[in-house]
């Protein structure tokens, strides 16, 4: 973040009764995925996330751009938001999984008409599952199901509406 008068780096902030915080953690998973991915984001800033106690019911992470006043103030091009009741309770294994799944969200596209580099989201598809299930499979994905499932106390008929 940059020096200003409203959020250091490690603040929390609160919102109603959501949680954000700052995860070096969760940074340090996705540093080592994009290395080993060998995973190209141009010039693209990524913030990561932790919200306790949770996104929703249903959402166990996301990957959003940042509007321009998040930009201004964090540096961030985009933001990956996990559960974090749902990340503190998931496997080492599984935890990868949930990022790299975020990660594959990302897609900065370079305009060469403009010279610029245009920040979008990559709509979330069965291609990102894909690529990850082809390498490593698909149990990482039962497994984030079952934990929301469990810590929400959700009717197993509404466990299939778990998403990331």
């Amino acid at each position: 973040m940059k020096d200003n008068d409203f959020l250091k780096p490690g603040d929390t902030v609160s919102h109603s009764d959501k949680q954000l915080m700052e995860s070096p953690e969760v940074e340090e998973i996705a540093r080592q995925i994009i290395e080993r991915e060998s995973l190209e984001f141009g010039p693209a800033e990524i913030g990561y996330f932790l919200v306790y106690p949770n996104l929703s019911k249903y959402k166990a992470a996301k990957c959003v751009k940042a509007s321009r006043e998040v930009k201004y103030y964090s540096g961030n091009d985009y933001l990956i938001e996990i559960s974090g009741e749902m990340w503190d309770m998931l496997d080492q294994k599984t935890r990868e999984m949930v990022v790299f799944n975020q990660l594959l969200h990302v897609d900065p596209v370079y305009k060469a008409k403009n010279q610029e580099w245009k920040m979008k989201v990559r709509r979330p598809d069965f291609a990102d599952y894909y690529e990850i299930n082809d390498k490593y499979g698909n149990e990482w994905y039962k497994t984030v199901q079952a934990t929301v499932s469990s810590l929400y106390d959700l009717d197993p008929k509404r466990e299939s509406k778990v998403s990331l």
